[in-house]
């Protein structure tokens, strides 16, 4: 999948993304200069920072979606509801919608990965997971004519920002390898 002409269109927010995403600092989100500061103080008590956007962009696999991929960093212990537990995940989730008539949209999966490809680089590319379509249109319900359509990732950190592999959770999917390695 090729999304370079894409990136070079969107190579200042896509390098503002990444420092945001990446900084631990709240400041540095532009959701956190538009919550309540007591909402960013219960975020962080639960081990959670303000999730990061970067979108809409143009999808490169249909005319018709544009794109909206959300950065999210949580305490593993939090997610994984292993108190105790130390160390982060980071979340990227990749959602479309129709550019006219503002419906979801099933996100191609090879487009989702080339985005995460592209925010992360290709050095942590190999450290993340896929949790494949997730999200429905509707909150929680799916149905055929409702199919899941937000492409998910994951990668595990430890408490010194060392990725790792997949730990022992009770997430309810099964997380696949970007990369697999012999």
């Amino acid at each position: 999948m090729d999304i370079r002409a894409v990136l070079r269109k969107q190579e200042d927010e896509l390098r503002r993304f990444r420092r945001n995403l990446f900084s631990t600092e709240p400041a540095d989100s532009g959701l956190a200069s538009v919550l309540p500061k007591d909402v960013l103080e219960q975020l962080r008590a639960e081990g959670k920072t303000v999730p990061h956007r970067f979108g809409p962009v143009r999808s490169v696999t249909d005319r018709h979606a544009v794109l909206t991929i959300v950065g999210d960093i949580t305490d593993q212990a939090v997610l994984l509801d292993r108190p105790g537990r130390e160390g982060a995940v980071l979340t990227l989730s990749v959602a479309a919608r129709h550019k006219q008539l503002g419906t979801r949209q099933a996100v191609d999966p090879g487009e989702a990965r080339a985005w995460v490809e592209a925010i992360v680089g290709p050095k942590w590319l190999p450290h993340f997971y896929s949790a494949g379509a997730l999200s429905g249109s509707t909150a929680g319900e799916t149905s055929p004519s409702r199919p899941l359509t937000t492409q998910y990732f994951y990668l595990f950190l430890g408490a010194d920002g060392v990725p790792h592999g997949e730990p022992e959770h009770q997430l309810g999917v099964q997380l696949t390898p970007l990369i697999h390695t012999p």
